[in-house]
């Protein structure tokens, strides 16, 4: 060997997948680097598995939420009708801006059936349904059902799936009667008395989340402006934006469009807490994983110590024969870089085809839920499990495994090309 051989060249790396596919017995790697490989691929399938879940909570979570409640909401109650739509018109014409939809909203108890429970009255008028994204047919079906039809805008109302159905619903279909109690009261002979009024439910919506679908119900604008004593007047504005993360500048542009005339607030500040759980839960669930993926490669330092153990006489004659230092280096490292690349190729593969396929994954494992479901929407608040593949997550994992598998390989590769062929030689 006279000419020294090319860094990570033929030699080396030929005595790097020598030593890797060597048998126990003849001094190849060892349980411990086996184990190791196992760790990595797991650690990293459930990295890449957990971040897609959690990132299609998020997304699913927020669409839901964004698809059933407003992106800016716009106080308006001081303003008429007329003043209030003359200032609708304006941020409409706001860039950015795809709708601004009048809507008045009342806490209210619900009765049918013998049961009661809570829920939220939103008024909207019909030409204001198309807003609305969960509404597939632009609430077709509801007006056809009557939604806003007859003197005052009729008796017949929208409500949420889970209110109408859930397991704490009110066990109601279209066409049932349920009777809605306000807060507000009615002067009697007999004292103030509650204001209600019975109502027909024209159509059962459904938004993706638990949450709405548990609290809303749809009303006419005119009904409620009667049921509420809210005459000639709006309560809110639903203000709908193309990009909804870019709320602050669409509320300066609004305000510079209407001279400052509503105060306006965001649906980030509505869920600033719940945004924050879930970057924290994101945040430490990715650290936690990392920190069990980096354990899992400190295996290979053992693995390949004992493999240099095995292979003191081969170091001793590649020495000898005029390998370098640096190249026993560099066998004894790709020695354990390819054990951790191995194992997170492996976990990339079954994180990915896991997520790709974790509707049929869901269904399998609810065949042995006894009845139940493993991922049960009225708990969880959603209809399914949700994943997001995001290539970004997958990518970054796997070069972290890749990056620590090639860290800790170093500790006894520098150990291996420190070894003295002399002393090697002569206890062997």
């Amino acid at each position: 060997m006279s000419q020294a051989a090319a860094p990570f060249g033929r030699l080396e790396r030929t005595l790097a997948w020598r030593y890797l596919r060597a048998r126990r017995e003849h001094g190849g790697a060892s349980l411990i680097s086996i184990i190791s490989f196992v760790g990595i691929f797991f650690a990293v399938a459930a990295l890449i598995i957990t971040m897609s879940i959690m990132s299609g909570f998020r997304a699913t979570l927020l669409d839901a939420l964004l698809g059933g409640q407003p992106h800016v909401y716009a106080v308006v109650n001081q303003y008429t009708e007329a003043e209030a739509e003359a200032i609708a018109d304006k941020i409409r014409e706001v860039p950015g801006v795809t709708s601004a939809s009048p809507y008045i909203e009342e806490y209210v108890l619900v009765t049918a059936n013998g049961r009661k429970t809570g829920a939220v009255v939103r008024a909207l008028r019909n030409e204001d349904l198309a807003t609305l994204a969960f509404l597939k047919d632009h609430g077709q079906a509801a007006i056809d059902a009557g939604f806003g039809v007859g003197r005052n805008g009729g008796n017949t109302i929208m409500m949420g799936s889970f209110l109408a159905a859930g397991r704490e619903g009110l066990g109601v279909i279209p066409g049932d009667k349920v009777e809605i109690i306000t807060t507000g009261t009615n002067a009697s002979v007999m004292g103030a008395t509650p204001r209600s009024k019975a109502y027909t439910v024209g159509e059962i919506f459904s938004t993706g989340s638990v949450e709405l679908d548990m609290a809303y119900i749809f009303m006419p604008m005119d009904q409620a402006q009667i049921l509420f004593q809210s005459k000639d007047h709006y309560q809110m504005l639903d203000i709908r934006l193309k990009d909804p993360d870019k709320t602050q500048e669409a509320m300066r542009a609004i305000s510079l469009a209407t001279g400052n005339a509503v105060m306006m607030y965001d649906w980030k500040s509505q869920r600033a807490a719940y945004l924050n759980a879930l970057k924290v839960e994101r945040t430490m669930v990715r650290l936690l994983v990392m920190v069990i993926m980096g354990i899992a490669t400190l295996n290979i330092i053992v693995g390949v110590v004992m493999l240099v153990k095995n292979k003191t006489r081969d170091i001793a004659i590649l020495r000898t024969i005029g390998l370098g230092r640096g190249g026993v280096l560099r066998v004894f490292l790709m020695v354990g870089t390819v054990l951790g690349s191995l194992g997170a190729l492996l976990g990339m593969t079954v994180g990915v085809l896991f997520i790709l396929n974790i509707g049929a994954i869901e269904a399998f494992i609810n065949l042995f839920m006894d009845g139940g479901k493993v991922f049960d929407a009225e708990t969880y608040g959603l209809a399914h499990l949700p994943a997001i593949l995001d290539w970004g997550d997958v990518f970054s994992t796997g070069l972290y495994a890749l990056g620590m598998s090639a860290f800790v390989s170093l500790i006894p590769a520098w150990w291996a090309s420190r070894q003295d062929p002399v002393s090697a030689l002569r206890f062997e």
